[in-house]
């Protein structure tokens, strides 16, 4: 869902329509100002955690390859140190072809459609190993269901959006279960692509129904979605702190099991939205006047 919905609203605008080398800059000072300075707060809080107490974390952890690679989002064997920014090693691919479409559109597009033919041959092969199983996931073939809702979203007013969206979110539902009790599972590549078909069609109808009907989000959702990418990048590391907590006070015990992941849910939002209001945001826009302007 995260991967289709950024390349979504990326194509929603006509950015790489034009070929001006200034836009193509300009894209790439801002995208990395608003991926970059907020990881790197949170991966260096992390590090000095793992360096004052090892024993949170394992030696590999701490190597002077796997920290380079976390720090610049390279692809590399292991999951990055903040293991949930993996996916941004998938985003920064798409988003550097994204770059090079701005320049010359038909190069771009080129260059897409062999990425994800190398994308779709190497999960038919089944070939996980390093550095394939990262450049030529499945996860990458997510981009070319963005990119085909962005499509259709200007091209197409689907009939019965609600009921469209909601059975999108039924079938991740669906998707979901299966892979939590099913006897027998699926192969992993193959719940990658079912949990992409199920986002596109939630994406699409939700999108279409706010267009034909409209959508006033409370300002709650607004602030949290404000606040979406401090969330992600936060929850894990948090979560794991904030569970010995629970566990070292004595409240674990005390607590039963749903009101604590409840506790849990909110202390982990509530530091998210406060981290992307105090540090995120800030440093945006301390990093905005370095951005090059659009026109050429």
């Amino acid at each position: 869902f995260f991967f289709l919905l950024a390349c979504f609203f990326l194509l929603l605008f006509p950015a790489a329509s034009t070929c001006v080398p200034r836009r193509s800059l300009s894209f790439s000072f801002k995208l990395f100002f608003r991926v970059f300075p907020a990881y790197w707060v949170v991966l260096f809080a992390v590090l000095a955690a793992l360096l004052m107490n090892p024993a949170l974390g394992t030696l590999g952890e701490r190597t002077v390859s796997r920290v380079a690679a976390s720090v610049l989002l390279i692809p590399y064997p292991q999951d990055p140190i903040v293991s949930v920014a993996w996916t941004l090693e998938h985003e920064l691919l798409f988003y550097v072809i994204f770059s090079i479409a701005i320049l010359n559109t038909r190069i771009g597009k080129w260059v897409f459609i062999a990425w994800q033919a190398a994308c779709l041959a190497n999960t038919l092969a089944g070939s996980p190993e390093f550095p394939y199983g990262v450049i030529f996931s499945a996860n990458n073939l997510l981009f070319s269901f963005g990119l085909a809702m962005a499509f259709l979203f200007r091209k197409w007013r689907c009939p019965a959006p609600g009921f469209i969206a909601i059975g999108g979110a039924l079938a991740f539902l669906a998707v979901g279960l299966h892979k939590v009790y099913a006897a027998s599972l699926l192969p992993s590549d193959a719940y990658i692509v079912a949990f992409g078909a199920a986002s596109a069609i939630a994406i699409l109808g939700a999108c279409n129904y706010e267009r034909r009907y409209g959508l006033l989000a409370p300002r709650l959702l607004d602030t949290l979605g404000d606040a979406s990418y401090s969330i992600y990048l936060v929850h894990l590391p948090l979560l794991s702190l904030f569970a010995k907590v629970l566990f070292a006070s004595g409240l674990a015990g005390l607590l039963p099991q749903g009101l604590s992941l409840i506790l849990l849910v909110c202390v982990v939002l509530a530091a998210g939205v406060t981290f992307s209001k105090l540090i995120e945001m800030p440093l945006i826009a301390a990093f905005r006047k370095f951005t090059p302007q659009r026109t050429a």
